[in-house]
């Protein structure tokens, strides 16, 4: 499990020094960018999950304009930090398709919970991580998971498999295994490509598969994982369907 990437845009030092404190508790921060251009670097360099952004950056409106970049090229959650209370700036943050605006000076509580609602927002999944003590929601090929009070992402190509516990899901990966809110039969849904169902309790990744093995009715996986394969599905392999499909 990784944390999850900050990038915040904050031209006053103190006020980025505070912020970077604040947010270094819980998430990884790529770097307080002080103008535009600084922040567009940062951006392709480290591909951050979320940005937090000061709205008037050397008096002009740069936090709006690099909110705007982003979402030309790969849009991600967009948090503004702002004193303004002009129309002007306001329709530009309404523009922007940013989560919210919270004014300065930052309250570490609020912003940790802005930053989860503007995850659930993102992917269009209200309530998944503010609400759930093991939520998850996927946005690209990623998995954002809480865990406690703390929010982790992992890489859906480092799962080896999931096993159903009634509403709950164990993601199995390399060394390490923890519980989801989220049923088997949904979590199919979200990557149909990369993850196949073995058994009613089973969804293993067809990507780090090692061998099939009919007689004993199990999938070993490149972990040396053993997974089980209902009679149904060894039925269709006799028959040489395409299960993968």
């Amino acid at each position: 499990m990784k944390k999850i990437k900050i990038l915040i845009l904050e031209d006053h030092t103190e006020e980025g020094e505070l912020l970077e404190e604040i947010l270094t508790e819980e998430y990884e921060v790529i770097g307080v960018a002080t103008n535009y251009v600084e922040a567009v670097g940062l951006y392709h360099l480290h591909m951050p999950d979320v940005v937090v952004l000061d709205i008037f950056i050397n008096d002009k409106r740069e936090g709006i304009d690099f909110a705007n970049y982003i979402n030309k090229n790969k849009a991600i959650p967009i948090l503004f930090l702002t004193n303004a209370k002009d129309r002007e700036t306001f329709k530009g943050i309404k523009n922007s398709n940013a989560y919210n605006y919270l004014p300065k000076p930052v309250d570490a509580f609020v912003i940790k919970v802005n930053i989860e609602l503007a995850l659930e927002k993102f992917a269009n999944q209200y309530g998944e991580l503010s609400t759930k003590e093991n939520g998850v929601i996927p946005i690209n090929e990623d998995l954002f998971i809480k865990k406690k009070d703390s929010l982790f992402k992992i890489s859906k190509d480092e799962i080896y498999y999931l096993e159903a516990d009634d509403k709950y899901c164990h993601i199995h990966m390399e060394e390490s295994k923890f519980l989801i809110q989220k049923s088997l039969t949904s979590f199919s849904k979200e990557f149909p490509d990369t993850f196949f169902k073995t058994h009613r309790k089973f969804l293993v990744n067809k990507n780090l598969i090692h061998r099939i093995d009919i007689v004993d009715c199990a999938i070993i996986l490149k972990n040396n994982a053993v997974v089980p394969i209902s009679q149904r599905i060894k039925k269709e392999m006799k028959e040489g369907l395409n299960i993968f499909t």
